[in-house]
């Protein structure tokens, strides 16, 4: 009975070409849109993360995410150092400066210096050239966005430099750091250069990366951290959800939320109706078929089928066309960060079939009250 359902099916050419279109555009908008969503909440803790180093940020209390950037005393880093279960720690400096290469624009950078002497923070994958070489005079590691963004159209290449107050720094290596949130070229220099380019303010520590010892639990750490400097003490992970917490307490997700619900009700209801046409439409058939003895359990799984069927084609179609798309768009240097998680492509699948099973729930009770006399008139 499955195999006449799919036949009826494909016998009707416009209507199973126009649900399968349907069921992918749904799909596909709704999981381009959730791409975009996560992508972006995963960017704003994306520097945290670089940091293999360490599994403790320490920070000024009301710190709540990387942006978010307020100086401490140097002597919170020698409080850090001394408590129990604290391997080792260093500091971090985080320093918003304006930067301009040589005949270019002028563009805003983020420059992240790390400790001279253990370089804790940098990133751990390199494109091109070596990481310590930031030890040499004036000389900065670039993210792959921030030298597209200074030198469009060029091939990477090393030795170029940028002019940032009156300094001008070497660029040793492209870095493969992740992707900013804020969408800004990443520097990372030694500490001392950072703190010269830092004009304007006496204290340089943003962070304090700390690394708790083997058999001491993390989050045990940074409590101790927090009751003997006052400060605010979390792990990677916890740091990390606090980002993406801040910044989707801002209005963001709402409207990509918007457009999600729009895609699940459109592609819901273009789906739904057009199956329910279809089966209006074919009622004398369906009615033949009880005539001869087909039962409604074999009936509702003949449905079922057909409805399974455009769900199957539809769903792959809209995945693959997602899939596609954000492979392409990462290519481009700030939105190398995009991606599809298969948890979303997964939910978003799910949640299409649960509506439409509405729709085929309906239909199958329209199903039900067909009379076989229907085939006589």
């Amino acid at each position: 009975m499955n195999w006449v359902g799919l036949q009826m099916l494909r016998n009707d050419k416009a209507k199973f070409l126009a649900m399968i279109l349907a069921v992918a555009m749904a799909v596909f908008l709704m999981q381009n849109q959730a791409a975009i969503l996560a992508s972006i909440l995963t960017m704003t803790a994306s520097q945290i993360r670089d940091v293999q180093d360490a599994d403790i940020w320490v920070t000024e209390p009301d710190i709540e995410c990387f942006d978010q950037v307020k100086p401490m005393r140097d002597i919170a880093l020698h409080k850090v150092r001394g408590l129990d279960g604290v391997d080792w720690a260093a500091p971090m400096l985080k320093v918003d400066a304006l930067a301009r290469p040589h005949n270019g624009k002028l563009n805003t950078v983020t420059i992240l210096g790390v400790d001279d002497s253990t370089l804790v923070g940098l990133p751990c994958k390199m494109r091109l050239g070596n990481a310590a070489d930031i030890r040499q005079i004036d000389c900065a590691l670039i993210d792959p966005g921030g030298y597209a963004l200074f030198f469009p159209g060029q091939a990477l290449e090393l030795g170029k430099t940028i002019r940032i107050h009156d300094r001008r720094l070497r660029i040793v290596g492209i870095s493969e750091a992740s992707p900013p949130f804020s969408g800004l070229p990443v520097l990372h220099t030694t500490r001392s250069l950072a703190t010269a380019l830092n004009r304007g303010e006496e204290r340089m520590t943003s962070f304090i990366l700390a690394k708790s010892s083997c058999r001491t639990n993390p989050s045990e750490v940074c409590e101790r951290i927090a009751t003997a400097t006052g400060l605010r003490a979390r792990t990677t992970d916890q740091f990390s959800h606090d980002s993406m917490v801040f910044y989707g307490n801002q209005g963001i997700p709402t409207l990509f939320i918007v457009t999600i619900a729009i895609g699940l009700v459109v592609g819901a209801s273009i789906t739904g109706q057009t199956f329910l046409m279809f089966v209006k439409e074919n009622s004398r058939h369906l009615a033949m078929l009880k005539v001869v003895g087909t039962t409604g359990r074999q009936l509702g799984a003949m449905i079922a089928a057909q409805a399974g069927l455009v769900l199957v084609i539809g769903s792959c179609i809209g995945t693959g066309i997602a899939a596609l798309i954000c492979e392409v768009v990462r290519k481009q240097p700030f939105l190398r960060g995009l991606f599809l998680p298969w948890e979303i492509a997964l939910i978003t699948v799910a949640t299409l079939c649960l509506v439409t099973g509405g729709a085929v729930f309906i239909s199958f009770r329209h199903v039900q009250r067909l009379e076989p006399a229907t085939v006589f008139r």
